[in-house]
C-alpha cells in the first residue's frame, strides 16, 4: 500500500515519492495522466488499484478511455452540470454528489463540466475482479456496460468512502480488510454494471469441516500476513463467496475475526510475558504496525495495552 496526500491540509505531500496514478489513453493513443495536477488524495497497489480524490475547476477532456473500468462518486454539496459524448452519443445532465458514475474500460468519452468538482476517482484491474470473484468473473458477467448519467448506489458509494478512509490513513483494520473492501467493490461493480445482468446466483455454503480447517489455518498463523486469496484457495472458493459464506456462517466478517484472535493471542502474550516489548507483541501477533495493534487491542480489551499490562501487576 501507498499513500500520497494528507486530507486535513488538502496539500499533496507523502511519503510515497511515485504512488500509483490513474491515467488515460489519448485518440492518439499517449497513455497520461487523468489530469496533470497531483491529487488531493490518492493510494492503492501497483496493478490492483488506485483510488484518487481530486478537486478540479470547470474544464473539459476531450476524447480519452480507460485501460480499466472507472468510477466516479462526487463529493461536497454542489450541483454540477456536464456535457458527454460517450461512443459519440450525447449526454447532458448534472453531476450530484454522492450519485456515481461509470466508465468502462475502452468506452469513448469526451466531457466538459461547468463547475469545481470534488470527488472520489476509483480503477480497478481487470486480474483483480477474476481473483475476486474466481468463475463467476469469466465469460459474459464481466462485460461491464458505461453509465455516465449519475445515479444513486448507496452501498457502492459506502465501499468507496471506506476505501478511501482505508488509504489515507484510518487503517487500523489492516490488509486483509483492505482486501475485502476491493472484494466487495468488484462484486458491486459486476452486479450493478455487467451487461445483461440477470438474479445472483447463491453461493456456496461453508460447512463446518471447511469452516474448522479455515480457523485452524489463522490461528496457526497469526503471526503472518494473512491473505484473503490464500484463504479463499484453502476453502475452494472465490474471495468474494468465502467473506459471504463466512459471515453467514459466524456471524463474524473474516477480517474482524482475525483481528479478534490477534488482540486476544496479544493479551495472553502480555500476561504471559509482561516484561516483553509491547511492540515485539505487536509484531509476534502479526498486526501491521504499531499503531494498528494499540488501536484494536483497545477496541477488543478496553483498554491500552500498556494500561493492561499494569493492571496484571495490580492484581
Amino acid at each position: 500500500m501507498r499513500v500520497h496526500g494528507q486530507p486535513s491540509s488538502g496539500a499533496v505531500d507523502g511519503p510515497a515519492a511515485n504512488p500509483p496514478r490513474i491515467r488515460i489513453r489519448t485518440d492518439a493513443g499517449r497513455v497520461v495522466p487523468y489530469f496533470d495536477a497531483p491529487p488531493v488524495e490518492c493510494g492503492g497497489v501497483d496493478g490492483s488499484y488506485v483510488l484518487e480524490r481530486r478537486r478540479v475547476e470547470p474544464g473539459s477532456l476531450s476524447a480519452h478511455t480507460f485501460d480499466e473500468h472507472v468510477m466516479m462518486l462526487p463529493l461536497g454539496t454542489q450541483a454540477v452540470r456536464f456535457d458527454s459524448r460517450l461512443d459519440g452519443r450525447a449526454l447532458r445532465g448534472l453531476v450530484e454528489p454522492g450519485r456515481l458514475r461509470f466508465l468502462a474500460r475502452g468506452d469513448s468519452l469526451a466531457t466538459s463540466w461547468y463547475g469545481p468538482i470534488d470527488a472520489l476517482f476509483l480503477t480497478l484491474s481487470t486480474g483483480l475482479f477474476t481473483q475476486a470473484l474466481g468463475e463467476a468473473a469469466r465469460g459474459s458477467r464481466t462485460r461491464l456496460a458505461s453509465r455516465i448519467p449519475p445515479h444513486e448506489d448507496q452501498v457502492l458509494a459506502h465501499l468507496l468512502l471506506a476505501l478511501q478512509a482505508f488509504v489515507c490513513g484510518q487503517r487500523t483494520s489492516g490488509r486483509l480488510f483492505e482486501q475485502s473492501l476491493l472484494t466487495s467493490i468488484a462484486h458491486r461493480m459486476v452486479t450493478a454494471y455487467a451487461a445483461g445482468r440477470g438474479k445472483e446466483a447463491r453461493g456456496p455454503s461453508l460447512p463446518a469441516w471447511k469452516l474448522k480447517r479455515l480457523t485452524d489455518y489463522i490461528h496457526d498463523r497469526l503471526g503472518d500476513e494473512l491473505s484473503l486469496l490464500d484463504l479463499a484457495r484453502l476453502a475452494d472458493m472465490s474471495p468474494y463467496h468465502l467473506a459471504r459464506a463466512f459471515r453467514h456462517g459466524t456471524g463474524n466478517t473474516l477480517w474482524r475475526y482475525v483481528l479478534e484472535c490477534r488482540a486476544r493471542r496479544a493479551q495472553q502474550a502480555i500476561a504471559a510475558h509482561p516484561q516483553a516489548m509491547l511492540s515485539e507483541v505487536a509484531s509476534a501477533c502479526g498486526f501491521d504496525s504499531y499503531s494498528q495493534f494499540v488501536a484494536i487491542f483497545r477496541r477488543f480489551h478496553g483498554m491500552l495495552p500498556s494500561e493492561y499490562r499494569r493492571s496484571l501487576s495490580r492484581r
